[in-house]
């Protein structure tokens, strides 16, 4: 494992999702204040992005995996085919998908409830450029395989700060200088995905200047390989929209468009954890394909391991937090328009998966290097139905309302990742079928150890400003590292972590 690639890319993925985590959380609060009530409509503008993504994700899960493979390989020409393949196919599809985004812009009135506060127009031209951002986003993608497929990650994080920071820049301006409305949001984003595409298209021509789009390399075969693999991921990503991409939707059609916001809210910060996770698991995903290429299995096992490792000593930080001092933080955050503590009850609910997730999040990358995706997909599609289900049965039959919405992905998350996901992945590797079961274990005690640390600034502290909390959680966050560094890391992470300090502090 090559540890320097190792910590490059993850000081600059982990930079570039604090510049995006920091631009939500501001954001989210103020425009709710301007808006009312509305700002769940962003939410929901992107459910129907990911309900369309589960059928380009067909195509583009495995194109990275193909490509990468092929070029370390040696194999340039059936790189070549594979990029140009993927790539006519991406414009195919996002002339296909224009036609049903623009229905749903037309007719929006009729499917949700819009408050008062928003007006109609304002709501549909959100949608308009979310779904415009969404088939820019797919026609590039494949301009951002050429860092992945050389373990260049830091590359693409430096596409995504640029984006961040131009987003940044064209929301301020618009809410600073201009009366409020919702499709800011959806044409900044616009503005951000354009700007990636353009730099990641440069990194394209630099890392691989082999790989060019030409029609005469454009494979039917090529596609149909890619997408008879990746259909399952399709599968999955269904699943995982059944499993809590529906929730905003539900609260919306069912209880009112005041819970839907509610439950957007609740929900963010388990979606920067869960960002957090995929970004650091991305960061170990082509050395594991690089060494899987290469068939090293104890090389692969290694990077599994340090993974999880690194995953756990991060993730438990973050959930240890929100546990401690998520009433705080909600009261502090937007207590003005919601009521903080439902909003701690349904983040808590909502985190509830990751309690189990956060240790082996890397084994689901396991699936796709080794084309094991049938079974696991089919699994969390099952568990999606179930919470669906269920969701809409306790509606009815309870008065639960949006804890039902909350609690019921968390529960089938619970079963699903304890029972399948380690014993399936041990499967695909063909190790004993416990193995994974250590670093859940390791997980739950070290966000148990955490908590313990951080609790002590919780009760003889008195939390009543940002500067109060942002002083107690840099307390309990100093000595959270401290219990991390000797209870998760093993020796080979602990010396990774101290020559990098010592390294800086030479600097």
């Amino acid at each position: 494992m090559n540890k320097k690639r190792i910590a490059i890319n993850m000081t600059a993925q982990l930079l570039a999702f604090a510049v995006n985590m920091l631009l939500g959380f501001v954001l989210l609060p103020v425009i709710d204040r301007m808006i009312p009530n509305a700002y769940g409509f962003t939410d929901i503008a992107n459910k129907f992005v990911q309900a369309a993504q589960i059928v380009v994700s067909a195509l583009n899960t495995m194109a990275s995996r193909f490509i990468t493979v092929h070029i370390h390989r040696g194999d340039r020409k059936e790189a070549n085919e594979y990029f140009s393949s993927v790539f006519y196919a991406n414009v195919l599809m996002a002339l296909v998908f224009l036609v049903p985004a623009l229905f749903v812009v037309v007719y929006l009135g009729r499917i949700f409830q819009v408050p008062a506060q928003a007006s109609l127009p304002d709501v549909q031209m959100l949608f308009f450029f979310t779904f415009l951002n969404f088939l820019i986003s797919i026609t590039t993608s494949v301009f951002g395989i050429a860092p992945y497929s050389k373990d260049r990650l830091e590359l693409t994080s430096v596409a995504t700060i640029l984006g961040e920071v131009i987003r940044l820049a064209f929301l301020l301006a618009a809410y600073c200088f201009f009366r409020p409305y919702l499709w800011y949001v959806g044409c900044a984003s616009v503005a951000s995905t354009a700007i990636q595409a353009g730099v990641n298209l440069y990194f394209t021509r630099k890392l691989l200047p082999e790989m060019k789009v030409k029609r005469k390399n454009f494979r039917w075969a090529k596609v149909k390989e890619l997408v008879s693999l990746g259909a399952w991921n399709s599968v999955t990503r269904l699943g995982q929209l059944l499993l809590d991409g529906l929730n905003t939707s539900i609260a919306n059609i069912m209880i009112s468009a005041a819970a839907m916001t509610t439950i957007s809210v609740s929900t963010q910060v388990t979606t920067v954890i869960n960002t957090l996770m995929g970004t650091i698991a991305g960061v170990f995903n082509p050395q594991m394909i690089i060494a899987y290429a290469k068939e090293d299995k104890r090389q692969l096992l290694d990077i599994i391991s340090s993974a999880d490792r690194i995953m756990i000593f991060i993730i438990s930080i973050p959930i240890a937090f929100v546990t401690v001092f998520g009433k705080a933080f909600f009261r502090l955050w937007i207590g003005g328009t919601q009521d903080p503590e439902v909003l701690y009850i349904l983040a808590m609910l909502s985190m509830g998966t990751l309690f189990v997730s956060a240790s082996i999040q890397v084994l689901y990358h396991v699936f796709l290097i080794t084309k094991r995706v049938k079974l696991n997909s089919v699994v969390i599609l099952l568990s999606g139905i179930l919470t669906t289900a269920t969701v809409f049965f306790l509606l009815e039959r309870t008065e639960l309302g949006v804890y039902a919405i909350a609690g019921s992905s968390a529960v089938y998350g619970i079963i699903r990742n304890l029972i399948f996901t380690p014993i399936y992945a041990a499967r695909c590797l063909q190790v004993k079928w416990y193995t994974f079961y250590g670093d859940i274990l390791l997980g739950l005690v070290s966000i148990g150890a955490v908590c313990l640390a951080a609790l002590p600034f919780s009760l003889f502290l008195e939390i009543d400003s940002w500067f109060a909390l942002l002083g107690a959680g840099a307390g309990a966050g100093v000595l959270a590292l401290v219990v991390n560094f000797f209870v998760v890391l093993g020796r080979r992470e602990r010396q990774m972590v101290l020559e990098q300090v010592k390294n800086r502090l030479h600097r």
